[in-house]
């Protein structure tokens, strides 16, 4: 959860620095990642080093054999499964609404900001995504869960608020069930991984960023998506304080950053796209992941010295999504049993 939070700015910025270049974007539906094939209106998508295809209103995106991650407002990510797409409707930072299609949706909100709205659509039903949490449509199934966080549903049947671990059909009278949210599979645990890189990269671009942090008030200028030429993706940056991701990932303010644990190994899949599932644009696509998380109780190095940490999250997670090749992954919390590697490749 956000420690603290604050407005957004928007526009374009350059920031001097040999590691970040900032970007707070104007609009939803920036394409940061895919491994494997997917299509934006039929044309295949195949962004360069650097450059990020946007997703225009009533455009419509899809997978085929493979994955994809797409930002939305500042701290909300979408990831599509296999054989699965959506159309844009509105990709206004203030009215983001997106219609899910077919397939499987993921999205994770580190943070929601006040004037920012994410409003998911299947076959009439308004899914209005309320906090920070992680949510998902499987759309072939006609299934809405919320794994963490809190959404109100609207459909012909009336209105229902789900909270965590609660899911419902969307193809009748809306009613929460019980569901296991530690229960996963390709999509969730290739999402858990992209968080972790994400979550790395942002210690990268806050510390980047700290010599220039001023205090609450005085920076302006962050909670925003966060361009990182050493991973070669966006990540985000919060304006204040620190959040939590639903994955048990720590996103860190340049005031902040200081308490971050310190990373060890290097690489984690970065933005843009592989040519075949588990192959990155680079080589192998194998690196070294460690998260970040200590273990509740355990302690954990910082770069202000040593702390005990308190935090949840960060239990060892493995896993695997298998496609036309296979990537298995596996990480583990810093303080926690063994240091992970993620293996990526035929």
């Amino acid at each position: 959860m956000r420690a603290s939070v604050a407005g957004l700015a928007l526009g374009v910025l350059a920031v001097s620095s040999a590691h970040a270049q900032y970007m707070i974007s104007a609009h939803s539906g920036v394409i940061q990642y895919v491994e494997g094939s997917a299509y934006l209106n039929d044309n295949q998508v195949e962004p360069k080093i650097g450059q990020f295809p946007n997703i225009k209103d009533n455009e419509v995106f899809r997978t085929t054999e493979g994955m994809a991650e797409v930002l939305l407002t500042p701290g909300v990510f979408l990831r599509l499964g296999e054989n699965s797409s959506i159309r844009m409707l509105s990709n206004k930072l203030t009215d983001t609404r997106v219609e899910v299609l077919s397939g499987s949706a993921l999205v994770e909100c580190e943070d929601l900001a006040k004037d920012n709205a994410i409003l998911l659509l299947y076959k009439g039903n308004e899914l209005v995504l309320v906090k920070h949490g992680l949510y998902r449509v499987d759309a072939d199934q006609g299934l809405f869960k919320v794994y963490d966080g809190e959404a109100i549903v609207k459909g012909e049947s009336g209105q229902l608020t789900l909270h965590k671990g609660k899911e419902t059909l969307l193809t009748g009278a809306l009613m929460a069930e019980n569901f296991d949210p530690k229960a996963d599979d390709d999509l969730y645990r290739w999402s858990d991984r992209r968080s972790g890189y994400l979550a790395k990269a942002n210690v990268s671009s806050a510390n980047s960023l700290s010599n220039n942090y001023s205090g609450y008030g005085g920076g302006g200028l962050w909670n925003s998506w966060q361009f990182n030429p050493m991973f070669g993706m966006y990540t985000y940056v919060p304006y204040d304080g620190y959040s939590f991701s639903p994955f048990g990932y720590g996103f860190w303010s340049p005031g902040n950053v200081w308490q971050a644990p310190i990373y060890y190994g290097g690489g984690g899949g970065g933005g843009g796209v592989t040519r075949s599932p588990g192959v990155s644009r680079t080589g192998t696509g194998t690196g070294k992941h460690t998260a970040f998380m200590p273990s509740k109780g355990t302690s954990a190095s910082y770069r202000g010295g040593n702390y005990s940490g308190s935090y949840s999250g960060g239990a060892a997670r493995s896993g695997g999504y298998s496609s036309a090749s296979s990537v298995s992954v596996s990480h583990a919390a810093a303080g926690g049993s063994g240091g992970g590697t993620a293996h990526g490749g035929r």
